[in-house]
């Protein structure tokens, strides 16, 4: 049987591939729909009932956090982001963006007298700092000496392993 390759993948996983992203993002467009649905409904039963109190923003900004990480994950899995690393400190990011987002709603509208968000954004913000510079400095990929593009990580785990090979070679 000939098959052709591309690029090292043969047709029939090219084409698992693709029905897997064609997958993914009609389950992000339903997502997304419903979800505007769903708002839209709520919003016109929050103003028809209670009016003066706008409870909608809960459910709205609320499911706005899990919205937004689905189209980032279809968005990661598309690009082909593979790196673990790199993949947490996308989704730390935008967890923390659109938590955050959802934070300040709450604190502006319903609790205003002082911004009590700010208790658990610097922490949580420090800690995504942290995880950010973790990524950059340690995973990140950049040239060797050779030309070949690793990361910090990678150079480490083979020069740990030349040692080990030379005392394997001592004894």
């Amino acid at each position: 049987m000939n098959e052709h390759k591309y690029n090292g993948f043969s047709e029939e996983n090219l084409r698992r591939i693709a029905l897997r992203k064609v997958n993914f993002k009609m389950s992000v467009k339903i997502h997304i729909s419903v979800y505007i649905t769903v708002c839209i409904f709520l919003s016109i039963i929050n103003l028809v009932f209670t009016p003066m109190f706008w409870w909608v923003l809960f459910p709205i900004f609320g499911w706005l956090i899990g919205v937004a990480e689905h189209i980032t994950s279809y968005i990661v899995y598309a690009r082909g982001v593979h790196p673990l690393a790199k993949r947490g400190a996308i989704f730390h990011s935008v967890a923390y963006i659109f938590v955050m987002l959802f934070l300040f709603v709450i604190n502006y509208f319903f609790i205003h007298q002082y911004y009590w968000v700010i208790f658990s954004g610097i922490p949580w913000g420090t800690g995504l700092v942290i995880h950010l510079v973790t990524y950059y400095v340690y995973h990140r990929p950049s040239i060797d000496e050779q030309g070949v593009l690793k990361s910090r990580r990678e150079r480490a785990v083979e020069k740990e392993m030349e040692k080990m090979q030379n005392r394997v070679k001592k004894e």
